[in-house]
């Protein structure tokens, strides 16, 4: 059962990507970080580990979104002065620093931080207007599509091994994204990596209100709180896409 997860995941990822890349990098960043492959990942801890675990994990990842705010800050900061290479490893650690100092806190108080830094965050990412530039290539599109699988496949093992809290942890690491904006700068350079990362930033609230919809709804719902965060997620999409900066065409 696990293994049909595992190949859903990169097809709904890489349709997505496909469609939207034409709306330029922020909006396919806006699309990337939505929660596509989370959705697939909390259904395969379900099948494989049941509600109560996967409803432990969307809380665990719902506590992080200020560890991913931090690194899309960060990473889009340091890639337009240092190159890809070293906006990374910067979002990696500033990741990696906002999950240790979350963990500090109760999931209530970390998801309690994350209102006000989902409002702040856009502002120290205004970078202009994004322009459209050209197709990203197919073995892009592949490596995004692999990335979805990695994160289905890491959410259950880290699941069975460690237990939900960590593979929240696991799971809300933004894979996609960070393969996106690097695929984006290989084709059109840095300031578009950054739209990308935007894109992410200006996401996250509806990944914040998927992953509560199922972490309230799943212990006593079962699988049926999947569809009740996609409707969650559905109603934050509507007021965060209208903030999506809108591509231009490249002028020639």
């Amino acid at each position: 059962m696990v293994l049909v997860p595992l190949l859903i995941a990169p097809l709904v990822v890489v349709a997505a990507t496909l469609i939207e890349r034409r709306l330029g990098p922020s909006a396919a960043g806006w699309v990337a970080a939505l929660p596509i492959s989370f959705t697939v990942a909390a259904l395969a801890v379900m099948l494989d580990a049941g509600p109560g675990t996967a409803g432990a994990m969307a809380l665990s990842a719902a506590a992080h979104v200020p560890a991913q705010v931090a690194f899309g800050v960060v990473f889009a900061a340091v890639l337009v002065r240092r190159g890809a290479a070293g906006g990374l490893a910067a979002g990696m650690l500033a990741y990696l620093a906002g999950s240790l100092a979350l963990a500090a806190l109760s999931a209530a108080a970390a998801i309690a931080c994350a209102i006000p830094v989902l409002a702040l965050a856009p502002r120290l990412m205004d970078h202009g207007r994004p322009r459209l530039g050209a197709p990203r290539p197919r073995s892009a599109t592949a490596l995004t599509g692999a990335g979805a699988s990695a994160i289905v496949a890491a959410a259950v093992l880290s699941s069975r091994l460690a237990g939900p809290e960590m593979a929240g942890a696991v799971a809300a690491f933004p894979t996609i994204s960070a393969t996106l904006a690097l695929a984006v700068v290989s084709g059109d350079g840095r300031a578009a990596g950054a739209h990308a990362l935007t894109g992410l930033v200006r996401s996250l609230p509806c990944y914040l209100a998927f992953c509560l919809a199922v972490a309230l709804a799943a212990p006593a719902a079962g699988i049926a709180a999947v569809p009740l965060g996609l409707l969650a997620c559905l109603a934050a999409a509507g007021a965060t896409w209208r903030a999506v900066p809108v591509a231009r065409p490249a002028v020639a």
